[in-house]
């Protein structure tokens, strides 16, 4: 619907999708550090009503209910239901992701009680970077969040370079020969890689599934499951109901989400967590 929030576009999205409304909080800015996406999202809900399924996206849950929790229990009593991505890889107040928080999950405890449980949210490793992600750490992460009672984990890959110039010209001082197609930065290292996240995962009952950026090694890994940000038919099961759902394309080729609505917009990035590798600033 379009790259920035405008309420004027929201009837338009009813006219698609009927009574399968599903906001995102927001895939283009994390609610956590850009607090007008709330705002719109208030306003979504005075002019139209309550959702059927709004989707919090954040890398601080803490911080998020911060802002929101007041609107989410508000949304909640009046029968939405609260889902959440997490994303958490450990590089919470480092360079790659300066102003995350250092603490992994932290808050995600508060964001579980409020959303109704810990089916509810799902933990986002996301992305794996050559030469820094490091298997110890996702197995420290994971044993937190299966602690936390969460069971399942989204992978995405470091989108490769050429795609986002602003993001090459970030990683190109972090990532050696990054400019020149990062030697090893290869299907044979994402395979053998994912091969490794999905077992360490799945050792803590947790399962493993990769967003569309990275279906092509859904062949070639074992247990590795088919990705839908927008899980159509998560939403029906936590919600008890089915809406019917409506035809899109996705995001992106082998996207399979839902249609969906976002409050956000893009272009934060100096505003939000100043991640080195975000596309979305």
């Amino acid at each position: 619907m379009g790259f920035v929030f405008r309420l004027e576009d929201y009837p338009r999205y009813l006219e698609r999708v009927g009574e399968a409304t599903y906001l995102d909080v927001t895939r283009r800015t994390d609610p956590a550090r850009v607090v007008k996406v709330w705002d719109n999202l208030q306003a979504v809900v005075e002019s139209y009503g309550a959702p059927w399924v709004v989707q919090l996206w954040t890398k601080d849950a803490a911080g998020a209910l911060g802002h929101g929790e007041r609107i989410l229990e508000g949304l909640r009593d009046a029968g939405t239901t609260i889902v959440a991505h997490v994303t958490v890889t450990g590089l919470g107040g480092t360079p790659w992701e300066p102003l995350a928080p250092s603490t992994p999950f932290q808050g995600v405890e508060d964001l579980i009680s409020l959303a109704g449980g810990a089916d509810h949210i799902k933990w986002r490793y996301d992305p794996v970077i050559p030469t820094v992600h490091r298997l110890d750490t996702f197995r420290r992460l994971a044993e937190q969040a299966a602690g936390l009672g969460i069971t399942r984990c989204v992978l995405n890959f470091l989108v490769p370079p050429g795609r986002y110039k602003r993001v090459d010209a970030r990683l190109s001082g972090s990532l050696p020969g990054w400019s020149k197609g990062m030697p090893g930065y290869d299907a044979a290292w994402r395979a053998q890689t994912a091969a490794e996240l999905v077992e360490a995962a799945g050792e803590l009952g947790i399962s493993v599934a990769a967003c569309a950026e990275s279906s092509d090694l859904l062949d070639r890994v074992d247990g590795l499951q088919s990705a839908a940000c927008g899980e159509h038919a998560w939403f029906v099961a936590l919600s008890g109901r089915d809406p019917g759902r409506a035809r899109t394309s996705g995001s992106r080729k082998g996207c399979g989400c839902a249609a969906y609505f976002d409050v956000g917009m893009y272009g934060q990035w100096r505003n939000c967590h100043q991640c080195l590798y975000c596309y979305a600033g």
